[in-house]
């Protein structure tokens, strides 16, 4: 029983430490697609894109040092895992904001909010059980 208390307990912190990295990486992505896209003019998927790169980058640094706490393992292992999960995610937002602008009219911005849910469940579980692989 009191492993069954610990281990909820390991995913409970982490997963509000992985809210918190989440929020801050948030507030950087939709600042930089702002940016690109509203004061540069840039096409909404090349804002998207630079958005993606600059949040991520951050993203994976918070995570590994402090959501996972996983400085043990090689950074470039690490970073290998990371990237096919940033491809994944990568992947499933365009085709979600595309969908949305495209298809429905909606703001690049409302596609990005509606991918957010799905790339938040992806990425605590690719996170936790692969990139940054948690064990004990």
């Amino acid at each position: 029983m009191q492993r069954i208390d610990s281990l909820l307990s390991d995913h409970f912190f982490a997963l509000a430490k992985f809210g918190i990295v989440g929020a801050i990486t948030a507030a950087i992505y939709f600042l930089v697609m702002w940016i690109a896209n509203s004061l540069i003019g840039l096409h909404y998927l090349i804002s998207i894109t630079a958005a993606y790169i600059a949040s991520t980058t951050f993203h994976f640094f918070a995570n590994r040092h402090f959501t996972f706490g996983a400085v043990d393992e090689s950074h470039s292992n690490q970073l290998l895992r990371y990237l096919v999960m940033w491809g994944v995610n990568y992947v499933i937002t365009i085709i979600i904001v595309s969908l949305c602008v495209k298809d429905f009219g909606l703001s690049p911005y409302i596609g990005v909010c509606i991918s957010v849910f799905v790339t938040v469940m992806t990425g605590y579980l690719f996170s936790r059980f692969w990139v940054f692989r948690v064990r004990g």
